[in-house]
């Protein structure tokens, strides 16, 4: 992929109920002073967008249709903010690349230390399990704990579980983090108390964690990693949080396990089946928190996917 090649770019990046994830034309704008011999096209609607494809080099979409690839003969690149790259459901033909939004690591890092926070210091369960009494202290009591010292495995540390661990260390945690390629470099916010393990080691550092926070991507090699025989080797005071994919828990197990108070609870922010029903199990499930696919959401979340997907162009140069 080269930049002298990318001259038109189409973007469809609408969203009726999210304001910050509208593409703006300060967005146009910025990639145009970025890329002089670019235009950029903003376009209001599917039918709009589909009809300027046949022009397009670049598409800069949240979603795309296997059937729009025959209208867009000169598509070279196709672009989402989405980090997931089961995002996508299309086969893309040979010559073009498919470009996922590589920023949001910050955002949910923030987002699952916010989380944490409020489990470990009862900020959750004050404001929702006991909200309606006026002075719950001994019942908070039993629940709060420091955070400090806390041993916090990540599985999936990647870069967005890259990030949530160096955000938690100025806690004073103990990090393990679990990742494929063993033989990279460790963080360099890791200290001598952190370590790295693969999956064939889970289940031994799942036995002494007070938070899982799962950051996995939505693949077959991770459905339904953390299953019963996982959830039973959890502490009764452990956590845990999924900031990744909903394929990874076995949710049958995990309900068992909160509803029968066998681990302290849960905060999600994502689920096998998206948008959630209300008839799902999950909805009243005690101990449970929940974010509705929500832990990147920012006012700056386009501002930050222009930028990341002008550095991604340049580093393809």
């Amino acid at each position: 992929m080269e930049l002298k090649n990318i001259n038109n770019i189409v973007v469809n990046i609408r969203h009726a109920e999210i304001p910050c994830w509208n593409f703006l034309p300060r967005h146009k704008e910025q990639i145009e002073a970025a890329m002089p011999t670019c235009t950029v096209r903003m376009c209001e609607s599917d039918e709009e967008f589909t009809a300027l494809l046949a022009e397009a080099d670049a598409c800069m979409v949240w979603r795309f249709q296997q059937d729009w690839l025959p209208l867009a003969p000169r598509l070279k690149l196709l672009s989402t903010p989405a980090a997931g790259r089961d995002y996508f459901h299309i086969v893309p033909p040979p010559g073009l690349t498919l470009m996922y939004g590589q920023f949001h690591g910050e955002l949910i890092g923030e987002t699952v230390v916010g989380m944490i926070l409020a489990l470990a210091r009862g900020i959750a369960p004050a404001l929702t399990t006991f909200a309606g009494e006026p002075w719950p202290r001994k019942e908070l009591a039993g629940l709060m704990r420091p955070l400090r010292g806390s041993h916090v495995v990540i599985l999936g540390l990647g870069h967005i579980g890259g990030w949530i661990g160096r955000l938690l260390k100025p806690f004073g945690v103990r990090i393990s983090g679990m990742r494929r390629n063993l033989a990279k470099p460790a963080p360099d916010w890791f200290d001598e108390n952190d370590r790295l393990f693969g999956s064939d080691e889970m289940v031994e550092y799942l036995k002494t964690a007070d938070f899982v926070v799962l950051a996995l991507p939505g693949t077959t090699d991770t459905d339904q990693i953390l299953n019963g025989h996982c959830i039973n080797q959890l502490k009764p005071s452990a956590y845990v949080i999924n900031v990744g994919r909903g394929n990874a828990i076995e949710q049958m197990s995990f309900y068992s396990a909160l509803a029968a108070g066998r681990i302290a609870g849960a905060f999600l922010d994502v689920f096998p089946e998206e948008p959630l029903s209300a008839q799902s199990m999950l909805v009243k499930c005690p101990n449970l928190w929940r974010l509705p696919h929500a832990s990147a959401i920012a006012d700056n979340y386009l501002d930050l996917y222009v930028r990341d997907f002008l550095e991604q162009i340049t580093s393809a140069l």
